[in-house]
């Protein structure tokens, strides 16, 4: 049931706006329109061109140094909170999920995540893994959030939206800082940047190590080092050169906490990542732009060990096996302590030009990515691989004085005889120099990832236990299906966007209808292998859901020196009936309409009552969910709280104390799982800055 009496906190807010509203509409006929103008921030993320929030055909959201600083988020995924339409989960203590618009897994794979437009999607999870991207919340400039499908524009994996954390430019500044940050789940961070000019080369180098012990419950501990170097290089007024390279080593323990005997267990990572991009300025208006670059991700877990194989195979078959007999069994099968073990490696490379033709701008280009993966736990058929070829176009139409259309689209080919074509209108109408409106409508498809079309995994018994005396399937867990064919959305939007004059602020607002068909989801059908029990799990296109609902964000300066920002998403589902296995006995409907909060909600107030103390605080609601995987989970609302306090050291330096809070208030609540527990949790940070 939604809980109306949780929200009545927002109800000053919606005053706050209206009444601003009003009284800047009084002085309107003052300002000039390059006071407008200069308001109003520029965005790349929707359709490649640049654009002002009021000319995108899309809503989108930005999270700025200002905002990443007042959080006092740790990680990447924490800041997704303070977008409308977002849900962050703590899968455990140093593993995070972030989706837009629920229904979704401990592993969402319906987002595209780039940094600097270099996706760290991964083939081999179908996701993202937030703790081996070699990056640091103190490199990030800002975050464009796209919110909703963004496929014309990047691709299949931005089905339901992207985001492209863009980092700091190593031409905008020079110098560096240090910091150190400890406290709860025994915290031990440092992380360093120093960035500097080498004649036409501009650098900026960063790195650092996290490590805390993660929960007293689980053990669900982490550790990484990373090192991340970025250049530029510009030898002539219309050419320009950027370099990025990076690695990140460590481990993390990962396991599910719905049991509360659980046991994690310990998952290396090893990655690395080069990425070259070349800008030339070949007109007045327009740009040729190439890029290239290369991920690679090396997950590992350990073999487990024979007591526990031993224990296992005497429950499954309810009495012990000869030593012999498990070894041979453990041979066949390799058993690991997780999944989550394997390579995987993308190329990619592309081509784009952008220009402007009489009341046109126009972007297009031509890419081509390569994906590969193998594991023995989630491939055992062996390496698997996928080309795509990609072209696209955007198009923005300046038809009258205060109309405009964007029209995009993205063809994506694929080598496993899979094409995609998707494609975006909308119509923008300007209402004054400081906003607009927006109808909005779009189809995308979406390509299946390499783990969805080639998952499989059997357990193999030795051939003694077989009456033919051959080795055959004890356990015939999961079936590839290279047939899988694509996801299909369907959305129709209304959107407005107004900025305040002299950067005061904004109001964002998008209502929504989306319409998914034929999702990828996991059925159990009739097993065709001799000997096999009677049924085998294989993915299918074979549900689909539809959300309508409405989307608030708006941003106040309040005086000079303070700010608040509030979010608010409200989303009704309908889930059609969909039934796991509807072919076998036992059938029964899985999702339910709750597989998306009805309700998600943020508050960010920051204030500096002098030029050297930042304090924040930040308020979170999710309305109770039933996820995918997790179970159902009850509401919560938490309250964080940063207070940071400056000391200018001289020669440019100065040294920064903070303390963060979580759930300051209370009461621990249950993230994701039954028994992941979020309690009260302090962290201090120092930090060094120098210039």
């Amino acid at each position: 049931m939604p809980h109306y009496r949780d929200l009545l906190w927002l109800a000053p807010f919606y005053a706050l706006n209206l009444g601003g509203s009003l009284a800047y509409g009084d002085e309107s006929a003052y300002l000039s329109e390059q006071d407008f103008l200069t308001d109003i921030p520029e965005i790349t993320s929707a359709t490649r061109l640049s654009q002002r929030l009021t000319e995108a055909p899309a809503s989108i959201s930005i999270i700025n140094r200002e905002m990443i600083r007042a959080s006092g988020a740790r990680n990447i995924p924490d800041l997704m909170r303070l977008v409308p339409g977002f849900q962050t989960m703590h899968v455990s203590a140093n593993k995070f999920a972030t989706t837009y618009h629920g229904a979704s897994d401990n592993f969402p794979r319906r987002l595209e995540v780039m940094i600097d437009g270099r996706s760290v999607y991964l083939p081999l999870l179908a996701t993202v893994d937030w703790t081996s991207l070699g990056l640091n919340l103190d490199e990030i400039e800002q975050i464009e959030v796209v919110r909703g499908s963004n496929v014309p524009t990047q691709g299949s994996n931005a089905f339901m939206g992207s985001i492209n954390i863009i980092t700091r430019e190593p031409a905008a500044a020079q110098g560096g800082y240090v910091s150190a940050s400890g406290g709860s789940l025994d915290t031990r961070d440092l992380h360093f940047g120093h960035a500097d000019n080498l004649g036409l080369w501009s650098y900026r180098l960063s790195g650092g190590h996290e490590q805390n012990d993660g929960t007293d419950l689980y053990g669900d501990r982490l550790s990484r080092n990373y090192l991340r170097l970025s250049g530029s290089y510009t030898p002539t007024l219309t050419d320009t050169l950027w370099l990025q390279a990076g690695v990140d080593r460590g481990y993390t323990y990962v396991g599910q906490s719905d049991q509360i005997d659980e046991t994690f267990s310990r998952r290396d990572h090893q990655s690395n990542y080069q990425y070259l991009r070349y800008q030339n300025l070949y007109s007045d208006s327009g740009t040729l732009q190439l890029t290239a670059y290369h991920n690679y991700l090396n997950l590992g877990t350990s073999l487990t060990d024979f007591a526990t194989v031993d224990a296992f195979l005497e429950e499954a078959l309810g009495s012990p096996l000869p030593p012999s007999l498990v070894n041979e069994f453990m041979a066949l099968n390799r058993p690991r302590d997780d999944a989550e073990h394997g390579i995987t490696h993308t190329y990619d490379t592309e081509l784009q030009l952008t220009d402007r033709l009489g009341s046109f701008n126009v972007v297009g280009g031509l890419g081509y990515r390569y994906e590969s993966a193998e594991s023995d736990m989630l491939l055992q058929s062996g390496k698997v691989t996928e080309e795509r070829w990609r072209l696209f176009s955007n198009l923005n139409w300046a038809f009258a004085p205060s109309w405009s259309l964007n029209s995009g689209f993205m063809f994506e080919n694929s080598s496993e005889q899979t094409d995609t074509l998707s494609y975006r209108h909308a119509l923008i109408h300007t209402l004054n120099t400081q906003s607009s409106v927006r109808l909005g409508y779009s189809i995308s498809e979406r390509l299946p990832s390499l783990l969805e079309r080639f998952a499989n995994n059997n357990i193999y018994a030795p051939a003694a236990l077989s009456p033919d005396g051959e080795v055959f399937v004890y356990d015939y867990d999961k079936a590839a299906n290279p047939s899988l064919g694509t996801e299909r959305i369907k959305t129709h939007e209304l959107g407005y966007y107004q900025s305040f004059k002299h950067n005061q602020g904004y109001v964002d607002l998008r209502v929504f209808q989306e319409r998914l068909t034929s999702m990828i989801s996991n059925y159990y059908v009739e097993a065709d292998e001799p000997n096999s029990p009677s049924r085998v799990s294989i993915n299918r296109n074979g549900f689909g859901w539809e959300n309508r609902g409405a989307e608030l964000q708006l941003k106040r300066r309040i005086g000079d020196n303070a700010f608040a920002l509030l979010n608010y998403t409200y989303t009704n589902t309908r889930t059609d009936p969909w039934v796991h296995n509807k072919d076998l006995q036992g059938a029964a409907v899985m999702f339910e309409d709750s597989t998306t909060p009805e309700h998600t909600a943020s508050l960010m107030l920051n204030w500096k009552p002098t030029p050297d103390l930042n304090l924040s605080l930040m308020h979170y609601y999710m309305d109770s969910v039933d996820w995918f995987e997790g179970d159902d989970r009850d509401s919560y609302q938490r309250t964080d709280l940063r207070a940071a306090q400056r000391w200018a050291l001289g020669t440019g330096s100065e040294l920064e104390a903070a303390v963060t809070v979580q759930n300051a208030f209370g009461p621990t609540y249950q993230e994701f799982y039954e028994h992941n527990l979020f309690d009260r949790r302090i962290w201090l940070q120092l930090m060094l800055r120098y210039h």
